[in-house]
């Protein structure tokens, strides 16, 4: 593909995105992009041919984008760049809680529809290469506790917070959620994750 080509590819990939993120992708259709886009619609399907194939792209940019965007991590030991790492599911929660209405309703679709997942989950790999880095790095200086199933315990830790985030992006579904704040049930969740690893002299 030209590199022209390719750039109308990715500005496609971006208008779709920002429609999924403002309208739903349930209620996004085709005509929908293409119009945002300013093409026809037989245009877009040479492009893309199926929606499938569109959400998949854009849920690779989304993650792309939030990687970038937010695991640069910053800190001296290892325990202080995973303080940072965890910390990040909050400030995305503060700044674009709707990342992670995207991303569950994404959920809710590739389990109901085949999908080629397997570029997006290598896109999924770079948070886990993140939290490695920084858990080893504080193995080494000591600032953290080793854990006996270090891989279990990201798996499980960043499913729990990814959850919670989706969940609380949603409107309020029982009478409960309006009992504490999303943003101070998240700091709990984190506080409690990062007080297993620290180091306790």
């Amino acid at each position: 593909m030209s590199k022209m080509k390719d750039a109308q590819k990715e500005f496609i990939i971006q208008e779709a995105l920002n429609l999924f993120l403002k309208k739903s992708i349930v209620d996004t259709t085709m005509v929908d992009i293409a119009r945002e886009v300013g093409i026809g619609e037989a245009t877009l399907y040479r492009y893309f041919q199926k929606k499938q194939n569109i959400i998949l792209s854009s849920v690779i940019m989304l993650s792309k984008k939030v990687y970038n965007d937010y695991f640069n991590l910053k800190g001296n030991t290892g325990y202080e760049i995973l303080e940072d790492f965890y910390n990040n599911y909050l400030k995305i929660y503060k700044e674009h809680k709707e990342y992670y209405s995207f991303i569950n309703e994404f959920d809710a679709i590739i389990i109901n529809e085949q999908f080629d997942d397997n570029l997006y989950d290598h896109e999924i790999l770079n948070f886990r290469d993140k939290f490695f880095d920084a858990y080893n790095k504080g193995i080494e200086d000591k600032s953290i506790n080793e854990v006996p199933d270090s891989l279990g315990f990201y798996f499980s830790t960043t499913h729990a917070l990814l959850n919670l985030c989706k969940k609380l992006s949603l409107k309020n579904i029982v009478k409960s959620d309006d009992l504490v704040s999303g943003e101070d049930e998240l700091k709990a969740l984190i506080e409690l994750i990062l007080y297993r690893i620290k180091t306790h002299l």
